[in-house]
């Protein structure tokens, strides 16, 4: 504490310190005078003061801290006095950290990040839907977790004269099973568990609270109506409704009893929730949808807590015996052989829940680590090139550092205040490049809300970014920094201070080096934006069955308006007829799950005279269609008919199959009048139509069947109508609009988009790769090419003797240029062949994200190849050009 001390008084009062020193110093050099015989004769005696003085310093103060502080004023002044080195090198540190942070914010948040709740490592999600009654059974049966809960997301949730939230129907124990304690409030209990429409309440999240009640203090009891558009995806095997349905269209209204802590957004990392409402509640949250105790109506997700001692693989093979068991119960003495075999065969898959519920980190894991490679090359290239121009920056000042080393520095404390600007260099790159990331972050949250995904990224306040920036921005001021701050030292102190330059060599080798390193790190992204370009378009531009231009989607809920049972065709058929007659419309049908909008249905068959060979066999999938919609949207009949509005309530069952179902079933034989049973329905088959993607363009063809809106096998929940146009959705949106309002004032419009949009936010993914590697591509052969044209610059003015001789002894300019590019083509050729090696091994790694092409795309790379070849020839021609134009004589003079 005495040298703590004494130190901070050196601080405190250093100039009286140094007057001291000075005072001292005088005196000791006055008595050494006196017997030395002469000022002369006591300086030697006495020493160096310089160093005396130096030494005294060290013994009171921070000296390395001061040394530091003078190393950062130097920086400042060199980069103050060379304002483009310093702007060029910044931006170019800046775009390539921006990008990184950016990139990691999303991975952090979608794919690293831990549920904010107690103990998540206790988590297991099961990764199936589950009926609400068959759920209950699992929670009571089983005996590997010690709490577990349902949760049915609804992202489409309607608040009235609020707007649209997302909301959640929970089971009564979330909270208490998550661990998670309202800051205002409470959460659900028990209670919350008990009769349908018993709860009428709703915790809302911080957000929320702040953000639309403005963090209101009277929140607790104020009321909120909330209903949902339409029912979400899992609802397969939903009986049909009935016209006797007791609830009430206008959905619920709910008391708020709790706000969730601000940490707290969801049970899905990267996702938020705005309401969450008890499971009980569903009947009037979702009007006309009755499936709260229907064991056919799988839509409910399941997260468990496992008990002390429980690993995941035990819960898992228990949970898989248990369910098993609750199918047989279920099904009772009236199961077949058949189904018996299919229930031994029924399996369930379990996961960790330590970061929730991961549908959005299983669809984006793997685009979102292509990505951070990418941007990673981006700042492994912006690096390289600093480093080029620091090694540049370095041969300018050789004879200031040789002068330096001359004068007794040390190289250690050369190579220190060159990393110090290089730190410093980064340190400016980080701070700017955090600017580029919150802009990046915005970019990356708007693609993906683009196609409906709704990820939540609090970047203004997260420390684990920032850090992660400062991290990479130290890491980087050391990874460009070293090798020119040692390459600088390297000198030959007489040689530099006779103004020798053979230290020119040195530095244009080196540079050479790196400028090879960027063009390969350059190919490497541009295979991979070429081979990325080439899968978008591929799965643009496959045939999907039919002709998705002037196309649009209209979709409707016709459920949440009342109509129940019979009541909700008719008026579907009735609305069809009047868009019909819409100017504009040239065509128009409809359906229940739309293309590349709504849900898809999946269902198990039994096929007259075909014997499954497993339970996979019987699974197919199937849409409830309206009349006439393989004709009117355009896809091909190769046998029977389409259905009609004579196919109505009443009248025979039927079906139309795709071609990839008639052949798996029939095996070539003409199917039609062949019968099969889905859902206690027997169809018989009227028709056979070319196979078309409707949800998914990397799907290959699977087995579908349609059956007619008007005689639905399941229950329906909202209507697509597909509408040809010759104009676009927002000319047609009013008249639209106008004729749905004439059938029923209360018919909910979800939306109206054209199918091209909806095929393209489903490619969200592809889309932002794509997009997002060409650009980095583009950037890469910029610097490429100004890193080429600055080593030829200079490559060219050390020549300058050399060419000079060469053309007074005959050598023309052509021989000049020729010269000048045979250097330039050879650095991109070294380059371009790491590249490729590179490129070929990554390309294996990404298979699976490609579509239509190989992984070693001949267009791709040879494309990369030639752009890079093109770019380099047009980077060298202008120092070739130059050299081509020296003067013989004033070159010899020179020399």
């Amino acid at each position: 504490m005495r040298e703590l001390w004494r130190r901070l008084r050196f601080l405190r009062d250093r100039q009286r310190f140094e007057n001291d020193l000075d005072e001292e110093m005088r005196f000791h050099l006055a008595m050494k005078a006196e017997h030395a015989g002469g000022i002369e004769a006591a300086r030697q005696r006495f020493g160096n003061e310089t160093i005396l003085k130096e030494d005294s310093r060290a013994m009171w103060g921070w000296t390395s801290w001061e040394r530091l502080w003078q190393d950062l004023r130097y920086a400042k002044r060199q980069f103050a006095a060379n304002p483009g080195f310093t702007l060029v090198a910044v931006l170019s540190l800046a775009l390539g950290i921006g990008a990184n942070t950016a990139i990691f914010g999303l991975i952090d948040h979608v794919m690293l990040r831990l549920l904010p709740v107690q103990h998540p490592d206790e988590l297991l999600v099961i990764r199936r839907t589950f009926s609400y009654p068959n759920f209950e059974e699992l929670r009571r049966r089983n005996a590997v977790f010690s709490s577990m809960f349902a949760v049915h997301r609804m992202s489409d949730l309607t608040v009235k004269n609020l707007g649209i939230a997302v909301g959640e129907l929970v089971s009564g124990n979330y909270f208490e099973s998550l661990g998670v304690r309202p800051v205002r409030g409470r959460g659900f209990t028990a209670d919350d568990d008990s009769v349908p429409e018993s709860s009428p309440v709703a915790v809302i999240s911080y957000g929320y609270w702040q953000r639309v009640f403005g963090g209101a203090p009277d929140i607790l009891g104020k009321t909120i109506q909330v209903k949902t558009g339409s029912a979400n995806a899992g609802t397969s095997g939903l009986d049909v409704y009935d016209a006797g349905s007791l609830h009430s269209a206008d959905g619920a209204v709910l008391t708020i009893v709790g706000v969730a802590p601000p940490e707290f957004s969801g049970d899905a990392v990267g996702t938020s929730t705005d309401i969450w409402i008890p499971t009980m509640m569903q009947p009037a949250v979702m009007p006309g949808r009755p499936f709260l105790k229907q064991k056919n109506a799988n839509w409910v997700n399941v997260m468990g807590r496992l008990k002390p001692g429980i690993t995941q693989s035990q819960a898992s093979a228990a949970l898989i015996v248990l369910w098993r068991q609750i199918r047989m119960d279920t099904e009772g003495a009236e199961m077949t052989e058949r189904l018996r075999r299919q229930i031994a065969e029924d399996t369930l898959r379990s996961e960790p829940g330590e970061k929730g519920f991961g549908q959005i980190r299983r669809q984006f894991s793997q685009p979102l680590f292509v990505l951070m490679t990418v941007v990673g090359l981006v700042l492994l290239l912006a690096c390289v090139n600093v480093a080029n121009l620091l090694l540049a920056r370095a041969t300018a000042r050789k004879r200031e550092i040789s002068l330096r080393l001359s004068l007794g520095a040390g190289r250690s404390r050369i190579i220190r205040q060159l990393l110090t600007e290089s730190l410093l260099l980064s340190v400016l790159g980080g701070a700017a490049g955090i600017a580029i990331a919150y802009a990046g972050t915005r970019l990356l949250l708007t693609m993906l809300s683009t196609a409906g995904w709704n990820v939540t990224i609090p970047f203004e306040t997260d420390v684990r970014t920032l850090a992660f920036t400062a991290a990479v921005s130290l890491a980087t001021g050391v990874l460009f920094g070293l090798a020119p701050a040692w390459r600088a030292t390297q000198v030959s102190l007489a040689d530099s201070l006779k103004d020798a330059d053979r230290g020119g060599s040195a530095r244009a080798g080196g540079a050479k080096f790196l400028v090879s390193a960027q063009v390969a790190v350059s190919m490497l992204l541009l295979i991979g934006a070429g081979l990325f370009l080439r899968t978008l378009y591929n799965l643009r531009m496959q045939d999907v069955g039919y002709n998705p231009d002037r196309l649009v989607i209209l979709r409707v809920d016709p459920v949440s308006a009342g109509y129940r049972g019979d009541d909700v065709g008719r008026a579907m058929v009735n609305l069809l007829q009047r868009v019909r007659q819409v100017p504009g419309v040239k065509a128009a049908t409809f359906s229940e799950n739309g293309l590349f909008s709504g849900t898809e249905s999946g269902a198990n068959l039994d096929v007259e005279g075909f014997t499954p060979a497993s339970n996979d066999d019987r699974q197919s999938r199937f849409d409830q269609i309206g009349p006439d919609y393989f004709t009117k949207i355009g896809i091909p009949i190769i046998l029977g008919r389409d259905i009609s509005e004579r196919d109505a309530p009443g009248a025979p069952r039927v079906a139309v199959i795709n071609d990839t179902m008639a052949k798996f079933y029939f095996h070539g034989a003409n199917p039609i009048g062949r019968y099969f049973s889905s859902m206690k329905v027997r169809m018989e088959v009227v028709g056979v139509v070319h196979d078309a993607q409707d949800h998914d363009f990397r799907e290959k063809p699977v087995r579908r069947f349609y059956v007619s809106y008007l005689q639905p096998v399941d229950g329906i929940t909202t209507a697509n109508f597909e509408i040809r146009t010759d104009g676009t959705a927002r000319g047609l949106e009013g008249a639209l609009k106008t004729q749905v309002a004439a059938v029923n004032g209360n018919l909910p419009v979800l939306s109206l988009k054209e199918v091209r949009q909806l095929m393209d936010d489903s490619l969200v993914a592809e889309r932002m790769v794509a997009q997002l590697s060409t650009f980095f591509a583009g950037l890469a052969i910029v610097l490429a090419a100004v890193g080429l044209y600055g080593v030829m610059s200079y490559a060219v003015a050390r020549k300058t003797n050399e060419i000079g001789i060469r053309m007074a002894l005959g050598a023309g300019a052509g021989n000049v240029v020729g010269m000048v590019l045979r250097e330039v083509l050879t650095l991109v050729a070294i380059g371009a062949a790491v590249g490729v090696a590179g490129a070929y091994v990554g390309a294996r790694l990404i298979s699976s994200l490609l579509f239509g092409l190989s992984a070693i795309d001949p267009l791709s790379f040879g494309g990369a190849v030639l752009l890079l070849l093109i770019v380099g020839v047009l980077a060298g021609y202008l120092p070739a050009r130059r050299a081509a134009r020296i003067d013989p004589l004033i070159a010899l003079r020179a020399s």
